[in-house]
């Protein structure tokens, strides 16, 4: 037996052009309309619904409730199914869901919910980034775009079943005039970034599963070079580690995608990933070596000089200066011209920290700023 909504604040919250849009991609035609008070909608000749197009009347949430229920019918399926999708209609929505025992009541320890919604949001980010462009790693500054996008994301209810994250991701609607139809190119529409976004998470999601499969097979880091082409990135492996894996055991991760209704995707479109427990030892090596092979363009270095070398004669010297990278302390080897040299014999022989910007790529176990540009100690730069 199904429940009814009989809350009228639970079915107040509905948007009227939202739920015009479910009754659309649902097969529902606008039968009769008057301007900003109500519309008709009927399915072929067996069903008509009333939809109020304003909030402030009366019955409002009784008219909602009453269409609620004749949708629950029609489609067979719970009222508070139906509210869930009508509340999400113009949004892709997926779900994250952490499959593990102890998680089945549906409910997580504080410090691992907010470590499960800080990789959540890291999954996005990176999803976002290698919308714009496709690069192994992405460090600390990111397109302003992708920024932007996660600040529109939200967050739903949880769920049940094991411990589900609700990811909401706004999509514009789909508009199409008379023109457009009559002499747009072949192919598919260009979609807006953030429809975008959703797919390439999903596609890269897919991606990262089947390049874990090859590596496991080939002994070999070359399945993910190749993915990073389809949005695989080492934040993106990071991201899924830590949503994968816990203090005692590593979980799968399912992942579910469903496309908003104001802008149907594509039939080949992604609808689940499952991203099993013994994928997370691929994805954390591959994580690692991608960061460390890949350069940091625009890295600036800054800490003291723990090292001079030149050779007697020689045009150039090498020194070697403390700083941080990714967050952790390392040594940094650089390459300087005769002037720059004596600088950092100066900043070495007083305690003075210097600063440098190039190009930073790791060789063997250590660390080289190529491309050294504004070599100064730290005090003069302004």
């Amino acid at each position: 037996m199904r429940a009814d909504i009989r809350d009228p604040e639970s079915v107040a919250v509905l948007r009227p052009l939202e739920v015009a849009s479910y009754l659309r991609a649902s097969g529902w035609a606008q039968a009769e309309a008057q301007e900003g008070r109500y519309a008709i909608w009927t399915l072929g000749d067996d069903y008509e619904a009333f939809l109020p197009l304003r909030h402030d009347v009366r019955d409002y949430a009784l008219r909602m409730g009453d269409l609620l229920g004749l949708l629950s019918k029609v489609e067979d399926r719970s009222q508070l199914a139906i509210l869930s999708d009508l509340l999400v209609t113009g949004a892709d929505v997926i779900r994250v869901r952490i499959a593990d025992d102890d998680l089945a009541d549906g409910s997580m320890p504080i410090e691992e919910h907010t470590r499960t919604v800080q990789k959540t949001r890291d999954l996005f980010m990176a999803a976002a980034c290698s919308t714009i462009e496709r690069k192994a790693v992405w460090h600390k500054r990111k397109p302003d775009q992708a920024v932007n996008y996660l600040r529109n994301v939200r967050v739903g209810q949880t769920e049940r079943g094991s411990y589900v994250m609700t990811v909401i991701s706004k999509v514009p609607p789909m508009l199409q005039s008379t023109n457009d139809r009559l002499f747009q190119e072949p192919g598919e529409p260009e979609q807006p970034y953030e429809r975008k976004v959703t797919t390439n998470l999903a596609l890269s999601l897919a991606a990262a599963e089947r390049a874990a499969e090859i590596a496991a097979a080939t002994g070999s880091l070359d399945s993910f070079d190749q993915a990073v082409r389809d949005g695989v990135s080492a934040n993106l492996c990071e991201a899924l580690v830590g949503l994968a894996t816990d203090s005692d055991t590593n979980r799968a991760v399912d992942f579910s995608f469903s496309w908003s209704r104001n802008r149907p995707a594509a039939n080949q479109t992604i609808s689940r990933i499952v991203i099993a427990h013994d994928r997370v030892p691929y994805l954390q090596e591959a994580a690692r070596q991608l960061r460390e092979r890949a350069p940091i363009n625009d890295f600036e270095i800054e800490g003291p000089v723990v090292k001079l070398e030149r050779a007697d004669g020689a045009p150039t010297g090498f020194v070697t200066v403390y700083g941080l990278v990714d967050d952790s302390a390392k040594r940094v080897r650089v390459e300087l011209s005769e002037d720059e040299y004596n600088v950092a014999i100066a900043a070495h022989r007083n305690g003075v920290d210097v600063q440098c910007k190039g190009q930073l790529v790791r060789e063997g176990r250590g660390y080289v700023l190529r491309q050294p540009m504004g070599f100064a100690q730290a005090a003069d730069v302004e």
